[in-house]
């Protein structure tokens, strides 16, 4: 009777700890389901996210370790796509950059934020995780601090300086990262 009870216990412990999907594995021992990870040895949350068949989807959330309240990171997967949204994070939470990655590389337009006012410190152009395009940076009351133009991650065209009322200041050229004569 006592090893029938235990079994019995032992069967429903494995039953629900089946049903609640967290951290499971599918037939080729790929992550599926919902996921939550802790630090090691600690109950603080690492991320948590879904995944399906091994593959992200939709929202992964990432803590810095010591810093639970808020996510340091938040990136969204869209199904069938190579690409992922990522937003960064402040521990106290207010958005430090956005923008996306392929392959863990950042591609596409990048937006930095002032951590004070929240508005658009800067915005980038990435090809391939190295900038490519046009780099505007702007002052804390949003008038235009520097326009400077990018190819394979150097300061490749012209640079534009303005002061924070909206002078230009100093217009440079650059060719492959070196300052061209003026």
């Amino acid at each position: 009777m006592k090893l029938t009870s235990l079994l019995f216990f032992l069967l429903l412990a494995l039953n629900l700890s089946a049903q609640d999907g967290i951290n499971q594995f599918d037939s080729e021992d790929r992550r599926h389901g919902k996921w939550a990870v802790n630090f090691e040895g600690t109950s603080q949350l690492k991320f948590e996210g879904v995944f399906d068949h091994g593959k992200e989807i939709g929202e992964f959330r990432f803590y810095k370790k010591g810093f639970d309240q808020h996510p340091s990171a938040i990136m969204k997967f869209k199904e069938g796509k190579d690409s992922v949204t990522v937003t960064y994070y402040t521990q106290k939470g207010e958005p430090i950059s956005k923008g996306n990655m392929v392959d863990k590389k950042r591609e596409g337009k990048w937006v930095y934020f002032h951590q004070t006012s929240k508005d658009t410190m800067m915005i980038e152009e990435y090809k391939n995780n190295q900038l490519n395009g046009l780099q505007k940076t702007f002052f804390k009351n949003g008038e235009l601090a520097e326009k400077t133009e990018y190819q394979n991650d150097k300061k490749h065209g012209e640079s534009l300086i303005y002061s924070e009322e909206g002078n230009l200041l100093q217009k440079l050229n650059f060719e492959n990262g070196e300052l061209m004569n003026q």
